[in-house]
């Protein structure tokens, strides 16, 4: 077991060591305790890798340097907007890096992607962050199957997704919706049923048996609607909230959500179809994120983080946010610490209350992505760097 510990450069060793003063000892002592609870921190955050290796090195890719890139499960797709020459998508095998192809698109600020079957769902994101136009494209040729104006959101273990339209807001992409919801076929891009909404909203697939669709409307009336058919399961009314995409957050057969009382701010839970509160806690701080997490209710805090069982409320564990440690993008349970082993940067997979550390990255890299088998990272302008990941 590899331990590394962090302690500053004011916390370095001094030029020479002489005895300490009996006024010293104190100071001594508190430093072996902060220490000491330091080893105990990092132990927790610096299990040895699994055998063979969680993060091995599988190559690299010349890519233009003001290219944008994103990962859909297994393929890495790069979207490059080249001077005096159309915009062209290129996807890439992971972990391989062998090319699949390239094709054409429209200019836009970036591109998102989620793979579904053999389906890549390929969205135009635009400057404040809206995804404007949604194609699904074969991820064996980049065909296109079919293609619809505004966001596709999947349900998971569904072939019916939800076609939505979000508002362009200052407050961020993604928070609330407007037009009609519409329930579309991925196979065909058909449309199996629409709910116009009457002014906007907020949108959130309920994976279970049957597959649901809530709908939180702008003045807190709660709607829950067959996937399958479109029809009226249950209704409810929520207290007001800051509502977004990731609140209310559905996680088992529970609504967790996240709103203030008084000036304090609390995290509830509701049945369904019911919507009934069933449960209300304080909250473990501002600014925190619900999300399900291996079946609990994570809270993510600037500080920690702090795991609910979606039933009862109760909490199960809590984790501390080591200094230094950011979550990469779209992965916030794989975390990253720049230049903490002699100029590299290690990684680290969150496993219920503790962080395992799995490999270290060369010095410099920045913007990494995963998908299910595969880490991106970018380690030169014009290049991209790809690991096997096994978590």
């Amino acid at each position: 077991m590899t331990v590394l510990i962090d302690l500053g450069v004011e916390r370095g060793l001094p030029d020479a060591e002489t005895p300490p003063s009996p006024g010293s000892r104190r100071v001594s002592v508190r430093w072996l305790a902060g220490l000491f609870s330091g080893l105990l921190v990092l132990f927790g955050l610096t299990a040895a890798a699994p055998p063979g290796g969680a993060l091995r090195p599988t190559g690299s890719l010349d890519v233009p340097a003001e290219s944008t890139y994103f990962v859909a499960d297994d393929v890495l797709l790069v979207s490059a907007a080249l001077v005096g020459r159309s915009s062209t998508l290129t996807a890439y095998d992971l972990p391989s890096g062998e090319r699949r192809w390239t094709v054409p698109v429209t200019i836009a600020g970036r591109h998102h992607a989620e793979r579904v079957g053999d389906l890549l769902l390929v969205a135009e994101v635009d400057s404040v962050g809206r995804r404007t136009v949604t194609a699904a494209r074969s991820a064996r040729t980049g065909e296109i199957r079919w293609s619809r104006p505004g966001r596709v959101i999947r349900v998971a273990g569904s072939e019916v997704g939800l076609g939505v339209s979000e508002v362009r807001s200052v407050s961020g992409a993604g928070r609330r919706l407007e037009g009609a919801v519409e329930a579309v076929d991925l196979a065909t891009g058909e449309v199996r049923w629409r709910l116009p909404l009457s002014s906007t909203a907020v949108v959130q697939p309920v994976p279970g048996v049957p597959d649901r669709v809530l709908v939180v409307n702008d003045n807190v009336t709660a709607e829950l609607h067959d996937l399958a058919t479109g029809a009226l399961v249950g209704t409810g009314e929520l207290p007001p909230a800051d509502y977004a995409q990731s609140n209310p957050r559905v996680v088992g057969d529970r609504l967790v959500l996240r709103h203030p009382v008084g000036q304090e701010p609390t995290i509830s839970g509701y049945d369904l179809p019911g919507l009934s509160l069933r449960w209300t806690r304080p909250g473990a701080g501002t600014g925190e994120v619900v999300r399900d997490c291996a079946g609990m209710a994570c809270l993510d805090g600037e500080s920690r983080v702090v795991a609910l069982d979606p039933v009862t409320g109760a909490e199960q564990w809590s984790r501390a946010r080591p200094y230094g440690w950011n979550s990469i993008v779209w992965s916030p349970d794989i975390l990253i610490r720049p230049e903490a082993y002699g100029g590299r940067s290690l990684l680290a997979v969150a496993d219920g209350a503790e962080l395992r550390i799995i490999g270290a990255l060369p010095a410099g890299v920045v913007d990494c992505r995963a998908g299910s088998t595969a880490l991106v990272c970018r380690t030169a302008p014009d290049r991209l760097g790809l690991w096997r990941l096994r978590l």
